[in-house]
């Protein structure tokens, strides 16, 4: 065996060169560590790997976060709408309750001020009250401005209520006739004493108003069609 530095001859055993001390093989931990490095290569590319992944968590989790505050704020919308909605028949319904009772005791009572006549003059000239609460937005009908909705009280000679009418009028905003229907509306089938919710699923519309009077509770609804003659 040659030494690859000095070029004399060495034995095969020989570790170091006897002649310049040239280490004439590896030492056995560079080799080790030389292995341990490319065995790490693998680990490496693993941990970033479980980085992209975190990194993909979050952004999921940031997703989901951002789509449940827009969903919550949908809802809260959508429940501020209905209650803003609902006002109108829930305050004609509250002046049901002093039916019988003095005009002026009924407001005190309900801590509300009813009108002689409607800011609207469509209403002055359409409808039959003696006293009137209603929205202060407007809704337009066959050109004609209404409040979306009015709760309207009859009285007797001694001012007592006597009827509570609450009108829909965002329901006419597209026909005054209200709600296109392709044929007449048949309840003949029902009885007294049938459920409201088969009533209500026959004839499928909104209903434009309802009216209490002392005993009754009843629901108005307003729609047309076309007859075989092309009548409406």
């Amino acid at each position: 065996m040659e030494c690859p530095k000095c070029h004399k001859s060495v034995d095969d055993d020989d570790i170091f060169c006897p002649n310049c001390d040239t280490r004439l093989r590896p030492d056995k931990n560079t080799s080790i560590m030389k292995r341990f490095k490319k065995q790490n290569k693998p680990l490496n590319v693993e941990i970033v790997g479980e980085k992209k992944h975190k990194l993909s968590e979050s952004k999921l989790k940031l997703i989901l976060i951002t789509v449940a505050v827009v969903l919550l704020v949908v809802l809260v919308v959508l429940i501020v709408v209905n209650i803003i909605s609902g006002k109108g028949e829930n305050t004609a319904e509250s002046i049901s309750e002093y039916i019988g009772v003095d005009v002026a005791k009924a407001q005190k009572k309900l801590d509300m001020h009813f009108k002689d006549e409607s800011a609207f003059q469509g209403v002055n000239n359409a409808l039959n009250f003696d006293y009137i609460i209603e929205s202060d937005d407007s809704v337009n009908v066959d050109g004609i401005n209404y409040p979306e909705w009015a709760a309207l009280v009859t009285v007797d000679d001694e001012e007592r209520i006597q009827t509570v009418k609450y009108s829909n009028f965002k329901v006419l905003k597209n026909n005054a006739n209200g709600e296109k229907k392709s044929k007449a509306i048949n309840l003949d089938k029902f009885e007294q004493g049938a459920k409201w919710s088969s009533l209500s699923d026959a004839i499928d519309l909104e209903y434009y108003g309802v009216v209490w009077s002392k005993d009754t509770k009843n629901y108005i609804y307003r729609y047309w069609y076309e007859n075989d003659a092309g009548d409406d």
